[in-house]
């Protein structure tokens, strides 16, 4: 895939997680098809990752109760940051990182949920600024297998 550019995000998210679509018309006030191929005035990229990707989609599933969580949905929201990652500026890894990486941090329960869900370079990344000797006896037991 050529470099992500900033503008190309919003449409690359509703194409690869069409269940974005609430949150975009949310954070845009317009349609999802208007919000990603017309005038990016409303796009932020911080508050987009965070808002749209974090807070709306990918946070509710982590917090879902393992049988109930839609991995299929992970799956993509993984695809589409790892896509961002590997295939975007610095800027823009560095947003990814910030809103999508860092908030996970937050929560031995997130993150547990979260690494298995991840792709080779998220995870990378996720693993080389956790502090694993934090993290509970019960956490490490459940990321063993991520954390050699």
């Amino acid at each position: 895939m050529p470099d992500i550019g900033r503008h190309q995000i919003p449409g690359l998210l509703l194409i690869m997680v069409p269940e974005s679509r609430d949150g975009i018309e949310a954070v845009a006030g317009m349609s999802a098809e208007q919000a990603v191929s017309g005038d990016l005035g409303w796009f932020d990229l911080y508050d987009f990752l965070r808002d749209v990707v974090f807070r709306d989609l990918v946070r509710p599933e982590l917090l879902a109760p393992e049988a109930e969580r839609d991995t299929e949905l992970l799956g993509r929201c993984a695809e589409f940051a790892e896509n961002l990652l590997l295939n975007s500026t610095q800027p823009v890894a560095s947003a990814v990182f910030y809103q999508l990486v860092e908030p996970l941090y937050a929560s031995e329960e997130l993150l547990v949920a979260a690494i298995p869900q991840m792709q080779p370079e998220m995870l990378r990344v996720t693993l080389e600024d956790m502090a694993v000797d934090r993290l509970s006896a019960s956490a490490r037991a459940a990321l063993a297998d991520y954390l050699h």
